[in-house]
């Protein structure tokens, strides 16, 4: 299995007994806003409702000057999701995101990998080399045979979902969509963008579809 390495040339924070001290995430607040008072502010527990609110007074800079400051504003959305961590049990993603670090020199570059990963990119900036490495992955972990593979790294799986159904109708143009009555959401979604025809299968109490022949 090949590995991926990234090598980075940028000048570290200096290292104070105060900032040995600090959390990552109170290193990342210092070294993006240094105008702001370092302090980790209290955040009221998130409320009862389908939407919980952030508490957050959001305007755009310069309509109102005597608001609080666009770094001021960051700030408190910084606390806030460091303090609703702690409560976050992971849907749809986890928590475990500690190499942020690593990867924020990246974000100064506006990547784009349009078209598909294996052709050349009409765009200099891209990171379609990791994104391939990505696709030998899977496919030596499924053992395909190589140039027997093709496929991108999605957003997401409504993403992956809606492509894969669509090559579906693609290669089967009058074949049903059969899913599951648990089946994600996006799967009755693309049904309903593509005009497929779909049919929703009962499940048992363990999860699996209940075939009637």
């Amino acid at each position: 299995m090949g590995s991926l390495s990234l090598e980075m040339d940028f000048e570290p924070l200096p290292m104070t007994p105060r900032s040995l001290a600090m959390t990552p995430r109170s290193l990342a607040r210092q070294r993006l806003f240094p105008n702001v008072e370092n302090k980790k502010q209290k955040v009221a527990p998130p409320g009862a409702g389908p939407r919980k609110n952030l508490e957050l007074e959001v305007m755009e800079p310069g309509l109102k000057n005597d608001g609080p400051s666009l770094d001021t504003i960051l700030v408190n959305y910084l606390d806030t999701l460091t303090q609703r961590v702690n409560y976050h049990l992971g849907y749809p993603v986890n928590i475990c995101y500690d190499h942020y670090a690593t990867l924020a020199p990246l974000l100064q570059f506006h990547l784009n990998n349009c078209g598909d990963p294996f052709l050349q990119n009409t765009v200099d900036f891209h990171s379609k080399d990791f994104e391939v490495a990505v696709l030998n992955w899977f496919a030596q972990l499924w053992e395909i045979e190589k140039d027997q593979y093709w496929g991108y790294v999605t957003n997401g799986g409504t993403e992956g979902n809606l492509h894969g159904i669509l090559l579906g109708r693609e290669l089967l143009p009058e074949g049903i969509l059969y899913a599951s009555k648990d089946s994600h959401y996006s799967v009755f979604k693309a049904a309903r963008m593509y005009r497929m025809d779909s049919e929703t299968i009962k499940t048992s109490v363990n999860g699996e579809m209940i075939i009637q022949i």
